[in-house]
């Protein structure tokens, strides 16, 4: 059971709703109603969904028509416990609810590793806040893709530059090509990618990419945590490969 000050504390970071996310990579709720209109049921993935804010969001709009995933690396971050109570204290969830009705399915992995899902499985991915925090961030988006369906989309708040830190470690994603830097954007658009303005920043928008970072080899990863207590973010440093 989390304490409660902690839980508190959390709050602002962990359980940033819709509206949050519409200013980081534009609204879902529309991306969703979009496809309703071709299908049945959207299934849709949230890539470090916190304390579920999001994902209750879209259960109380859309209800059955939606089937709802989100992953979260550790229990602490946000488990079935943590949801439930952040669902009824924002009016979200019934407070006579049980965990079984009333959430959606969490699951806890470090993304870096691969997402447990089927090939093609879902219509809409999306991620706010969290990308900076991602170990092997290629591999990731790799991931991502190979979990999109054909017609799928994948929205994930990914700011190129992150202003305010050293030169040295403003880029997360840095890909060198026989010595020279190929800018993240760049590499990007050879495969229909690209960084999308947002209200807030940039966000990284696409479909499915097979080749997608199959000539990256990941060098090595910082962690920027531990060269400064300020510092957050994993920078990861690629090599493009000979052709």
């Amino acid at each position: 059971m989390i304490r409660d000050p902690h839980y508190r504390a959390k709050l602002p970071f962990r359980a940033r709703g819709h509206a949050e996310l519409s200013e980081l990579v534009g609204g879902v709720f529309a991306d969703i109603e979009d496809r309703l209109g071709r299908k049945e049921v959207v299934r849709v993935l949230e890539l470090g969904c916190g304390y579920g804010t999001v994902l209750l969001e879209l259960k109380r709009r859309f209800g059955l028509r939606v089937e709802l995933h989100g992953i979260n690396r550790q229990r602490g971050d946000g488990d079935a416990e943590i949801l439930l109570r952040n669902g009824i204290e924002r009016g979200l969830i019934a407070p006579d609810s049980t965990v079984a009705d009333a959430l959606p399915a969490i699951t806890y992995v470090d993304v870096a590793g691969g997402l447990p899902f089927d090939d093609s499985r879902f219509d809409i991915v999306y991620s706010q806040v969290a990308w900076l925090y991602f170990a092997n961030k290629v591999a990731v988006l790799r991931d991502v893709s190979r979990v999109l369906c054909n017609d799928g989309l994948a929205k994930i708040d990914a700011d190129e530059l992150r202003l305010g830190l050293p030169p040295e470690y403003q880029r997360l994603v840095e890909i060198w090509d026989d010595g020279q830097l190929l800018p993240f954007g760049d590499y990007l658009r050879r495969f229909g990618m690209a960084l999308v303005p947002a209200a807030e920043g940039e966000y990284l928008r696409f479909g499915k990419s097979p080749r997608f970072g199959a000539d990256l080899e990941l060098v090595f990863e910082v962690d920027l945590s531990t060269l400064h207590a300020h510092w957050d973010g994993i920078k990861c440093v690629y090599r493009l490969m000979p052709g």
